[in-house]
């Protein structure tokens, strides 16, 4: 490949580039990039989307009860070794919207945390394809939906596996902004003017080496309550008989797609987990069309 020959296609940005010709667009072979800033170049970009987006990031983290502020005096000395960075980032995705989402350094935790303690099991393509085929082949109808703030709504019960991340910058100035009460008094400026806070994290965070795993034990522990089995050649597939009929999960992390030859069980189950997890982001369901996924797109019709 030479040049510019590339698609940012998940993007709002790249959606208006793939028909410059400028970039030869190459339609068999598309290379798909996710434009991702960070908050400070994400702010001179998108302006108040970026602001908004960020805040509502920070709002949601308060209202789920992820940060509990902290001083460096208070720490003991291993915790001290152990604080993480953090950044959020900001992207327009290709529906227009934009979101932000603040993620720890963790990949300075791998001295700390083993593979063991933090290998997370995800979906495998094989399965994906299959179960798919069964869907076409027996007539489910097949849901797509998103779990919003996954790993945030993953609480840390224990102590050991909480990290504490340092907030700085304008993110810090959101976070005072949205408890005032509870975090001011513990901001601190350097000699360069920068705010910056610690904060103990009590939810599983983005970037974390552990979060994966802690909301894959939480997810399936729902599962399995609801009489969900394993499927003993994926653990990321889940299956459950009603109404004498195969109902199958099988999910990457948040994003799950569901199937049964009745729809009104395909709904009933979004409508559990939507309860489970407080919200619910409803990709789309088949209606004889293709679904938009984040690789390669996908079609379900009538043979």
């Amino acid at each position: 490949m030479k040049g510019k020959k590339y698609s940012f296609a998940t993007t709002a940005h790249g959606s208006n580039m793939l028909d410059d010709k400028a970039y030869e667009y190459n339609q068999v072979v598309t290379y798909s990039f996710m434009q991702q800033l960070s908050v400070k170049a994400g702010l001179k970009e998108w302006g108040d989307d970026a602001r908004a987006a960020g805040e509502k990031e920070i709002s949601q983290l308060q209202l789920r009860k992820t940060f509990v502020p902290k001083r460096m005096s208070d720490l003991t000395t291993e915790q001290r070794g152990k604080i993480l960075p953090s950044h959020m980032f900001v992207v327009t995705k290709r529906d227009g919207v934009t979101k932000a989402r603040i993620v720890a350094g963790g990949n300075q935790q791998r001295g700390h945390v083993t593979k063991e303690e933090s290998s997370s099991p995800t979906v495998s393509t094989k399965p994906v394809l299959l179960t798919s085929i069964v869907d076409a082949y027996k007539g489910r109808e097949v849901a797509v939906i998103d779990i919003p703030n996954a790993y945030i709504q993953t609480h840390v019960d224990d102590p050991k596996d909480r990290v504490i991340i340092r907030i700085t910058g304008v993110v810090a100035d959101w976070l005072v902004k949205a408890a005032p009460k509870v975090y001011e008094p513990y901001v601190v400026i350097n000699k360069r003017g920068e705010k910056s806070l610690l904060v103990e994290c009590h939810n599983a965070i983005y970037g974390t080496m552990v979060a994966g795993l802690l909301y894959y034990r939480k997810f399936t522990s729902s599962l399995k309550e609801r009489g969900f089995e394993m499927n003993p050649y994926d653990p990321c597939v889940w299956n459950k008989t009603i109404k004498g009929k195969q109902l199958t999960i099988c999910f990457h992390v948040d994003d799950c797609k569901i199937s049964h030859v009745n729809v009104r069980v395909v709904d009933y189950t979004i409508d559990w987990l939507r309860k489970e997890y407080k919200s619910i982001f409803f990709r789309w369901q088949w209606k004889d069309e293709s679904g938009p996924w984040k690789g390669p797109h996908v079609c379900w019709h009538d043979t």
